[in-house]
């Protein structure tokens, strides 16, 4: 297991350095065999310690590339796999470890696929708005995965949402409600950002 202060869902990239002497253990451990280890937000506390708080509902990570740094770190890249819950925590031996749970995810239904293409239609035009605030938001859309499920992953983390946001949508329990939410919190960024630029003008 990775803790780490920021969540990983399916799809996402996340690029690591590793150089804690237990993370480049856990590394030589999976690099030849799964190369998958857990991510899981942390709740409480700092990612260098070991009584670190973290939430129950977390992600396999899959390594996709790795190399040696010239300062004798590890350079990985990552993507996000699948969801898992966090049964129970073993002692560390020597990095963290825990005993989880895949989380199934049904097929979106018809209303889930509708929030996720309604959710898709706002990205472009919430990029346009965060770029009038900060010139250095990138508005060209990605090309969006063809499976559903995942391509509203990807727009969660297109539309910039906050940690705990990313994480709450982590933990819905269907699919569908996950869909919902990210269209929702899409709406509600969209709206905030038009605030803040009305107060500005004003």
């Amino acid at each position: 297991m990775f803790p780490l202060g920021s969540p990983l869902l399916p799809g996402m990239v996340l690029p690591l350095r590793l150089f804690e002497p237990r993370y480049l253990q856990l590394y030589a451990d999976i690099i030849d065999t799964t190369r998958e280890f857990g991510v899981v937000l942390i709740e409480r506390g700092i990612e260098s310690r070991d009584d670190a708080a973290t939430f129950d509902v977390g992600c396999v990570a899959s390594i996709v590339g790795s190399g040696v740094n010239d300062d004798g770190t590890i350079g990985l890249i990552t993507v996000g796999r699948r969801r898992i819950h966090i049964a129970g925590w073993l002692e560390p031996d020597p990095y963290p470890r825990a005993m989880v749970i895949d989380l199934d995810d049904e097929s979106l239904s018809d209303e889930g696929l509708n929030a996720v293409r309604a959710a898709a239609d706002r990205i472009p035009d919430l990029l346009r708005t965060a770029a009038e605030l900060n010139p250095d938001v990138n508005t060209q859309v990605p090309e969006l995965a063809d499976d559903p499920g995942l391509a509203m992953y990807q727009i969660a983390q297109l539309s910039g949402l906050q940690t705990l946001d990313l994480q709450e949508i982590l933990e819905s329990p269907t699919t569908d409600e996950r869909a919902l939410l990210v269209k929702e919190k899409v709406d509600e960024t969209l709206d905030l950002i038009r605030l803040q630029l009305e107060v500005g003008e004003s």
